[in-house]
């Protein structure tokens, strides 16, 4: 909040919203950024915590695959997979026999 003018001031961007927060810094990391020009240390952490958020994201959707695929169980054919890639290689018809599951169409 402006005191002198009794408004208050958003800071924007054309892409994103700005918050302004506190950030606890280990001492190592706050003597790495002081040598960091100030209009780039920003971008920088932002970038970080980005590609954090991204990964644990990614960790995450590892997790809930793992649980989605945990209950599938592979279907058997009479040919093995090197001849099924074989004839899907060669663009041959051909109508194999599953066990469990009828018949299997390869075009």
């Amino acid at each position: 909040m402006d005191c002198k003018n009794n408004t208050m001031k958003n800071t924007h961007s054309d892409t994103q919203h700005k918050v302004r927060t506190t950030l606890y810094l280990t001492q190592e990391n706050k003597q790495r950024l002081d040598r960091i020009p100030r209009g780039q240390k920003t971008a920088l952490m932002n970038r970080a915590i980005a590609n954090a958020l991204k990964e644990l994201e990614q960790k995450e959707n590892n997790k809930k695959f793992l649980v989605m695929i945990a209950d599938i169980e592979p279907v058997k054919a009479e040919l093995s997979s090197e001849e099924m890639a074989k004839l899907l290689k060669a663009g041959k018809r051909h109508v194999a026999k599953a066990k469990s599951f009828g018949y299997v169409t390869f075009r």
